[in-house]
């Protein structure tokens, strides 16, 4: 007798475990039939959270051991954070484009309490690894794949960061698969372990956002423009000049174009170090003569920067959301924003595979891209859905 999320009745044929996780799911999921996962992180908030997340410091060891494997056999790997939401998921390009359709996303809560039994949520649940075939799924929408997961410890202080999942066909609850994960687990969390303690740290999130903001440790503090120029502008020069800081004088020459505003400058600056005392940001403090910040910050557009750098253009397209401070006019912004807007687009069009080239092209600043969109159409393949939708949005910029 086959188990029917609708009919209690029937779930006595369920392993125990998944039996329990039906009656735990029936508490939470009012209609599996047409439940879909909620989308709790998106653009630029999903870009911030996985800057900070501690999986992200191990992204090169599971994507090595697991992603690269598990696309040559059709499969997918999503890393979730330890509340079932997933923040990364890669793997076979059909499969992904499949499990986009239920839901199965960056930013997609698949903990129990949003969408019922699943690998993932029952993982996290238990503390344990777990497999669930395609209709042991509570939830209609996961039943056309099956999946493994198992959790993510930090190894000195075993606290639960988050969960890696297997999902695709038959291969995904293979006998191989779990010991498959926990093998790759074992690797990431040995790895987490060498990392050096230190503290959580203050993050600039100024891509593709008008109302950039700080945060530590998932707290964020919105800034209004000046202020976030202000930080970018001293943020980003003191990593290019180790040790220095900007006169009051400089910095109204990168905030209006010319130093007279000095007096301006000045004002902002009291009421920014005022702001960041109220909300004790760590260590965070605005420091005089010259003017510069008493810890680094985690700055987005660097880090993209460095990725680009490095020749890693898919953790650059994670990180970058849009342009740098979108409403800001400061020419020392501007400037900063051009040479990063020109460097990704340089190597995208110039190295990037067909899938990097699709993501850049959903960029706002890229929707209009001709000679990108005449490169993807090169290369896409003529079945390929999104070829259809370039030829769509080429047509409708024409006719606008």
């Amino acid at each position: 007798m086959q188990a029917l999320p609708t009919e209690p009745n029937t779930w006595s044929s369920l392993p125990p475990a998944l039996r329990e996780s039906w009656h735990r799911s029936a508490q939470k999921v009012e209609d599996p039939v047409r439940a879909l996962p909620p989308i709790e992180l998106d653009g630029a908030e999903l870009a911030s959270y996985r800057r900070s997340h501690p999986l992200g410091l191990v992204l090169p060891v599971l994507r090595r051991l697991l992603v690269q494997p598990a696309a040559e056999a059709g499969l997918v790997v999503a890393i979730g954070d330890a509340r079932g939401r997933l923040l990364w998921v890669d793997g076979a390009r059909e499969t992904l484009r499949q499990a986009e359709r239920s839901g199965f996303q960056p930013g997609a809560n698949w903990s129990e309490q949003a969408i019922g039994t699943s690998a993932p949520g029952l993982a996290l649940a238990t503390g344990s690894g777990a497999q669930v075939h395609r209709e042991q799924h509570f939830s209609y929408t996961a039943h056309r794949f099956s999946c493994s997961a198992a959790p993510v410890r930090h190894p000195g202080t075993g606290q639960l960061l988050g969960v890696v999942d297997l999902t695709g066909g038959d291969h995904a609850v293979a006998v191989h698969s779990l010991p498959l994960l926990w093998a790759a687990i074992s690797a990431a969390e040995a790895q987490l372990g060498m990392l050096p303690a230190e503290h959580s740290p203050v993050c600039l999130d100024t891509l593709g956002r008008r109302a950039a903001s700080l945060s530590i440790s998932g707290a964020e503090q919105p800034l209004g423009l000046r202020h976030a120029e202000i930080l970018f502008l001293l943020s980003w020069h003191g990593q290019q000049r180790t040790g220095h800081g900007l006169s009051a004088e400089q910095l109204a020459d990168l905030l209006y174009g010319e130093p007279a505003h000095e007096v301006a400058v000045r004002a902002e600056l009291v009421r920014l170090r005022r702001l960041l005392l109220a909300r004790g940001l760590g260590p965070l403090e605005l420091l005089s003569r010259p003017y510069r910040l008493s810890a680094p910050l985690k700055l987005d557009a660097q880090e993209v920067k460095a990725a680009l750098n490095a020749g890693d253009r898919q953790r650059a397209l994670e990180i970058y959301s849009g342009e740098l401070l979108p409403g800001s006019e400061a020419p020392g912004v501007l400037r900063v924003r051009r040479e990063l807007s020109t460097q990704l687009r340089e190597s995208i069009l110039s190295d990037g595979t067909t899938a990097e080239l699709w993501r850049y092209l959903q960029l706002p600043e890229a929707a209009e891209d001709q000679e990108a969109i005449r490169l993807a159409l090169r290369l896409l393949p003529p079945s390929a859905p999104e070829r259809a939708a370039l030829i769509a949005g080429a047509e409708g910029v024409a006719a606008s």
